[in-house]
């Protein structure tokens, strides 16, 4: 286990590679070893750096306010990995584009994985998935609340089970299950004020923006929306898969993500 104390707090990560830092930043029902099957490819060509957030992985989840674009600027800067590529999946990927709008100095390429929006407006797939959650939770069934987050997010709306590989299956339940036991109501996470959403404008980076046709309707709709919004944003589509691409289809989500951060 390697640490950094960042923001009061020990962060789990790891390194490996040179040349250019690139920053991984996991999804919120995951953690860095989600990263897994791309870690080989990206530390042949970079240096590469991914970090558990606060209550995932070997992160803990301290009482007190913070923001996790905080604690990823405070680890570059204690590795001496600026400028960045920063690349976030889902909830990362939300903190990376926090990161830019506040540390702009700090990162030179921005990917955003299945991203999401605050303030985005759910419809009816996304609402049925909030509220089948909010019934594990009530119930205190943790094994049931990580089961619906693998449901909602790594099958998506469209799969059942059995059109997912076992294995990334049980790996995302553990992963999230594990996080779980971190619940903290005393950590409290900061948002922007004003929102992302209305600083999009404000990014000047070389920015992708990647997202499944399996995932979420909301996801791909807020992936086409930060297209829009962000100047001379790219957006890729993976088909055939959902939430993880990364995950599922580690070669076409490296297709699709090399060249963007090596050109």
């Amino acid at each position: 286990m390697t640490t950094l104390r960042i923001n009061g707090v020990e962060i789990g990560y790891d390194e490996a590679g040179t040349g250019h830092p690139l920053l991984l930043i996991h999804e919120a029902i995951a953690d860095r070893r989600m990263w897994d099957a791309t870690w080989e490819a990206f530390s042949s060509r970079f240096r590469v750096i991914r970090m558990d957030m606060r209550g995932f992985g070997e992160t803990p989840n301290p009482d007190g306010e913070y923001a996790n674009w905080r604690d990823m600027a405070e680890l570059l800067r204690a590795l001496d990995a600026t400028p960045a590529h920063v690349l976030g999946a889902s909830s990362g990927a939300g903190a990376a584009l926090a990161l830019t709008l506040q540390e702009p100095a700090l990162v030179d390429r921005l990917v955003m994985v299945a991203p999401g929006l605050p303030g985005w407006k759910w419809g009816a797939s996304m609402n049925a998935a909030n509220a089948a959650e909010e019934a594990a939770w009530e119930a205190g069934d943790m094994d049931e609340v990580a089961w619906v987050n693998v449901r909602s997010w790594i099958d998506g709306p469209s799969r059942g089970p059995q059109e997912v590989p076992s294995e990334i299956r049980q790996a995302v339940f553990a992963m999230q299950r594990h996080a779980l036991d971190y619940d903290n109501d005393n950590a409290i996470q900061v948002p922007l004020d004003p929102p992302p959403g209305e600083r999009l404008g404000e990014v000047q980076i070389p920015t992708l923006v990647l997202v499944g046709d399996l995932d979420q309707p909301d996801m791909v709709d807020i992936a086409k929306h930060l297209e829009a919004e962000i100047a001379g944003a790219r957006l890729v589509i993976m088909p055939g898969v959902a939430h993880a691409p990364m995950m599922e289809a580690p070669l076409a989500f490296l297709d699709s993500v090399l060249p963007f951060l090596e050109a």
